[in-house]
This record gives structure tokens, C-alpha cells and sequence, in this order.
């Protein structure tokens, strides 16, 4: 949301700090000519089908909401029983799931409308000075989708963590958090 917020109102934004979420057009270009990430992407395909996904999350008490908290970070302490039960909950309450993955569905949508109409996401560009905290060991997200993003943001600043993954606050609180305060304050 922080990319097309910055991309389609840049008047409220003076400073955008996104964690390891791709530009939108970097990830139309990746899903285009990357084999790799088409692949790392298979869920946002699936996310697109109507309520199966919303009974995926929850089946097997929340089993692959576990699953993804639990072992998709580098440290194993990243998410402590407390917070994937809350995760859980959250997940649990009426309309979550499907709050939560159109997003996802929204995304395509987006991307399908303005690839017909203006040929792509891309052709307005972030003017706010930007830092991109990006975790290396991102499961669903190729570390290339970090870059090449000067022609979409001419003032960006990339920050690899390599022992981070797509949950890099979780990985990396202090860091990620000290690169977002210099960056914001």
C-alpha cells in the first residue's frame, strides 16, 4: 500500500520507508521475465480464487498461518507462541481472511487495469525520498526485485539485510528499526 499510496498521492507523502515489498513495477517486470520469481509467486495466483483461499488460512486451526509465522523467518524466535495466537485470532475474527487477501486480489486487479490502459504500473514515479529494507532470505520475494528501481524512484536508498527474511522487522527489530528512524526522523 506505501508504493501505490506514494505513486498515486504524492502529495501526502514527503518520506516512504517500505519493508520488503517490491515496487510494483519492478514485480510486473520480475513476474515477466524472472522464472524464479513466477514460481515464488504461485500464492498471489491463488489468492485470486474466490473463498478457497479464505478456508485454506483457517483449516486446520490456522495450520498454515502457523506454519508461515513459525517457519518463515531466520530466527527462530522471531514470533513467540503469544504472537501466532494472536495472529490467529486475528485471522479468526469475521471477514479477516478475506480483508486480508484482497490485497492481494486488488493488486492484480490494479495491475491488470493499468497494463491495458497505460501499459504498465510504473509510468508515474515516486518523488519521496525512499528507503527499501529488504531481508535476503525472503522465501516468496527474489532479492532482484530490489534492483533497478532508480528509473521508478529516482531517490532511493536499499538496505540488504542478509540475515533477515520477508519478515524483517521479526528478524531484525533493531536494525530495521534504527534504518527506519534515521530514515523518517
Amino acid at each position: 500500500m506505501a508504493w501505490y499510496t506514494a505513486i498515486d498521492r504524492p502529495g501526502v507523502v514527503d518520506r516512504l520507508a517500505v519493508l520488503n515489498a517490491p515496487h510494483p513495477s519492478a514485480y510486473e517486470r520480475a513476474l515477466r521475465s524472472n522464472p524464479a520469481q513466477l514460481g515464488k509467486s504461485w500464492y498471489v495466483g491463488f489468492f485470486q480464487l474466490p473463498l478457497v483461499p479464505e478456508w485454506s488460512l483457517g483449516a486446520g486451526d490456522f495450520a498454515a498461518i502457523e506454519r508461515m509465522l513459525a517457519e518463515g523467518t531466520v530466527r527462530p524466535d522471531a514470533f513467540t507462541e503469544t504472537d501466532i495466537e494472536r495472529y490467529k485470532t486475528a485471522f479468526g475474527r469475521p471477514g479477516a481472511r478475506t480483508a486480508a487477501l484482497n490485497y492481494y486480489r486488488a493488486m492484480a486487479r490494479r495491475t491488470a487495469k493499468l497494463t491495458l490502459t497505460r501499459g504498465g504500473v510504473g509510468d508515474l514515479p515516486v518523488r519521496a525520498p525512499t528507503l527499501l529494507v529488504w531481508g535476503e532470505r525472503d522465501v516468496a520475494l527474489d532479492v532482484s526485485l530490489t534492483e533497478g528501481l532508480e528509473q521508478w524512484v529516482p531517490d532511493i536508498r536499499v538496505e540488504r539485510l542478509p540475515d533477515a527474511s520477508h519478515w524483517v522487522q521479526f528478524d531484525a527489530p533493531e536494525r530495521a528499526s534504527g534504518l527506519l528512524v534515521e530514515h523518517l526522523g
